[in-house]
């Protein structure tokens, strides 16, 4: 099963046939039995797919150990190929990856570009362990080739180095779907339960349309990072201890990544994330100064001293008298927390590399804005 025959000193691709031409040279071949398979030299026979989708196959069964593709595999190879045509970059199909001694693996397309790494799509329809992944990443770099995975299965890696992302077959729209991992997506808690939420896979691209955008540079890794965005300010309103009145304490900040880019991961934080005694907690009191939270009715926030646990952190205050409103205020009043105000502000790594968890910045995102395409050098293409 192929998409490319031989015909004398001439190789054949199937996807350079309409359904007319396809016809003629099935007729053609059944008279001459000129054209050849690439890999053993056997007759051809011309077939199609369930889904329609044209290619060659041998003959007759022998003992050639080349294997069958399922339908689904077929159709995203012809989507891909095609779509590496448009976007204006040469291309050819079920290619070799070699590097020095390591063994070849198989690529469904490989696009290349005058003075460009080339680049290589893989079609992962069985299971793969990541650690495998890796390994033939590292074949396919040495060989100075960039792979770009796309994996049937839910577990794949999220490297900036490894650019890998869910392929499915919607039967219903009989199309291909490449799917992005959201902010909540992890590898080793992907399972059949939680695989379709929309905190799991956040974009979902038409296949074709997809690879047109990565090779047009529309894919960004951590699109957050150098951005200016908006930060929510998200609090809540509760008695204070001392002195009875009503103050607010900032509970969350959400740097809403999502209004600027579509598709992409907004990313929270608390004021605790920020609680280094240095520049960290600078940044924070110089964006969110004490006048700016007043006029909300917000106390200051700074670093108190806690009788209570015999320290001092950076927490929230009462707006009229300054006493410290602890932790555990913060846990009662969560629940009523609201976007109060926000500030814009340029998401460098001055704020992300105070974040507990990285894992939702650290995820791909399709730049689909018309007209739009990342340049930076992490951008596939």
């Amino acid at each position: 099963m192929s998409f490319k025959c031989i015909s004398g000193d001439q190789e054949l691709l199937s996807i350079d046939f309409d359904a007319e031409g396809w016809e003629e040279l099935r007729i053609r071949n059944r008279k001459d039995r000129a054209l050849k398979t690439t890999c053993c030299g056997a007759d051809v026979t011309l077939r199609q797919t369930k889904l329609g989708t044209q290619y060659f196959a041998h003959a007759k069964k022998g003992s050639c150990a080349a294997g069958t593709d399922p339908a689904e595999v077929m159709l995203a190879r012809e989507v891909i190929a095609k779509a590496v045509r448009r976007a204006g970059w040469k291309f050819s199909v079920e290619e070799a990856v070699v590097s020095g001694s390591e063994d070849g693996w198989m690529v469904d397309v490989l696009a290349k570009q005058e003075g460009g790494k080339p680049v290589a799509f893989k079609i992962q329809w069985g299971r793969l362990p990541l650690d495998e992944v890796a390994r033939r990443q590292a074949v396919s770099q040495a060989a100075g080739v960039r792979t770009l995975w796309l994996m049937r299965q839910q577990s794949i890696p999220i490297e900036k180095a490894a650019p890998a992302f869910r392929l499915s077959h919607d039967a219903e729209a009989s199309m291909c779907v490449v799917s992005l991992p959201g902010p909540y997506y992890h590898p080793a808690f992907a399972t059949s339960k939680n695989s379709d939420g929309p905190n799991h896979w956040r974009q979902h691209i038409e296949l074709s349309r997809f690879v047109e955008g990565a090779l047009g540079r529309k894919l960004r890794f951590a699109p957050q990072i150098g951005l200016t965005l908006p930060l929510d300010v998200c609090a809540a309103y509760t008695e204070c201890w001392r002195c009875k009145k009503t103050t607010g304490l900032v509970i969350d900040l959400c740097f809403a990544a999502s209004r600027v880019l579509a598709g992409a991961a907004d990313v929270t934080a608390d004021i605790y994330d920020f609680d280094d005694e240095g520049r960290g907690t600078a940044l924070l009191m110089s964006t969110l100064p004490a006048e700016t939270l007043a006029a909300h009715g917000i106390g200051a926030i700074k670093p108190r001293r806690s009788r209570t646990v015999g320290e001092t952190y950076l927490s929230n205050g009462c707006v009229h008298c300054d006493a410290l409103q602890g932790r555990f205020f913060d846990h009662e009043v969560a629940y009523d927390a609201k976007p109060i105000f926000s500030v814009d502000v340029l998401f460098d790594d001055r704020w992300a590399s105070h974040l507990e968890d990285r894992e939702a910045i650290d995820k791909w995102w399709f730049d689909d804005r018309p007209g739009e395409g990342a340049v930076e050098e992490g951008s596939q293409g």
